[in-house]
């Protein structure tokens, strides 16, 4: 019966390989949740370029109606609301059915860096 009674228990080696096996599960969670964290925030950003490049584009067509539309290259900013982002633009000469191709490039502050993503549209 003592027998029995000393064999309660886990061993010093069964509860290592517990403790190794938790820290690895573990470490595999956290890694999930830091990409997650980047590729949300990474996700944020392009949202953010897309509509900017969409509102500048509504404005080009606007522009282009009404025969305002500015030749060669222009560039801005998006103002307070949008500090560090910026846009050139583009204009290109109008082909022979009075097409004209307008390339936007948006810059915008990405983990410290200036990230350019170029937008390309044609307006006749």
């Amino acid at each position: 019966m003592n027998r029995v009674c000393c064999e309660r228990g886990f061993t010093l080696v069964e509860v290592l390989i517990a403790t190794v096996v938790i820290a690895i599960g573990l470490l595999g969670a956290l890694t999930a949740f830091s990409m997650a964290t980047r590729v949300t925030a990474a996700s944020a950003h392009d949202t953010t370029v897309s509509a900017l490049a969409q509102h500048r584009l509504a404005e080009i067509r606007t522009l282009a109606r009404i025969g305002k539309l500015p030749e060669g290259t222009t560039t801005g900013d998006f103002g307070k609301e949008y500090p560090g982002y910026s846009w050139r633009m583009v204009v290109g000469d109008p082909d022979d059915s009075n097409i004209r191709r307008v390339d936007i490039t948006i810059y915008a502050p990405q983990s410290g860096k200036r990230r350019a993503t170029q937008f390309t549209t044609e307006i006749f």
